[in-house]
């Protein structure tokens, strides 16, 4: 008995060689997609699924957030923050390091106001040291002052004691009529004329590796020496005074507050924000 051979279902199409294999998958897969949509499911699924950047909740075209491990970390803050804030008692917090000051014959103005020195034995000083001063010791201080009055005498608001004289004075000098960053017999004297009672942002830098003192004033740069006096200090960070030939010196007349302490060489960028 003969047989009749059944014709193959027109949307199949040889595979063996060339392009009609590629028309071939071409169709299986529109078949296969017309069965899928007959099923309920959508097609779009399938043959336009969304890349990852296109993804419910992804920005157009914006690639993958980073990972937060990626991000650079926040600067390290001060060693030492003294907002001279109180409202009363014998004590001046730091709220960064924990180095509270003793406090003498200052008054307490309020918040935004600082604390008020007499010029004559105001001070505030630390238990101990709060920066390495010494050779090679990078370290940065700053401070919002504001002179009662322009002193005949040197003015410190800021240093840190030894037995002999202060590791460094961010200070008021009386010789050089303006503000300085000084070391025991050197001096970064800044160009901007000191005021009476007008407020003041002084930086003082000093970089250890590149043997600088800089003096900033509200923000800028304004003095830079050479370092040729690195002097250790181990004795107390202080508030309102310093120390030479072993004695209290350089009572400081008027409020300081916001005072900070860094133990390395703050960059310009970041000295500009302190101001």
């Amino acid at each position: 008995m003969s047989h009749t051979a059944t014709p193959a279902p027109a949307d199949v199409r040889p595979t063996a060689t060339g392009d009609g294999g590629r028309r071939g998958r071409r169709a299986f897969l529109l078949s296969g997609a017309g069965a899928l949509a007959a099923l309920g499911v959508g097609t779009g699924f399938w043959l336009n699924r969304p890349a990852a950047s296109d993804a419910p909740g992804a920005p157009d075209g914006a690639a993958p957030s980073p990972s937060p491990s990626s991000a650079s970390p926040p600067p390290p803050g001060p060693v030492g923050l003294w907002p001279l804030d109180e409202a009363s008692g014998q004590v001046a917090r730091d709220t960064a390091g924990g180095h509270d000051g003793t406090v003498t014959g200052v008054a307490w103005q309020g918040a935004g106001e600082g604390a008020a020195f007499d010029g004559t034995g105001s001070q505030i000083v630390t238990d101990g040291p709060v920066l390495q001063t010494g050779a090679g010791r990078s370290f940065t201080v700053a401070a919002w002052v504001r002179l009662s009055v322009l002193p005949g005498t040197f003015a410190t608001a800021v240093s840190q004691d030894s037995a002999d004289a202060s590791g460094f004075y961010l200070q008021y000098s009386s010789e050089d009529q303006g503000w300085a960053f000084s070391r025991p017999g050197l001096r970064a004297v800044g160009r901007t004329a000191p005021a009476a009672r007008v407020w003041t942002h002084l930086t003082g830098v000093c970089d250890g590796r590149d043997r600088k003192l800089r003096l900033y004033v509200n923000g800028v740069e304004e003095a830079v020496v050479e370092d040729t006096g690195p002097a250790p200090a181990t004795g107390a960070f202080i508030i309102g005074r310093a120390s030479f030939d072993g004695q209290p010196r350089d009572f400081f007349p008027g409020a300081i507050r916001d005072v900070r302490a860094f133990d390395r060489a703050l960059s310009p960028a970041r000295v500009a924000k302190l101001a």
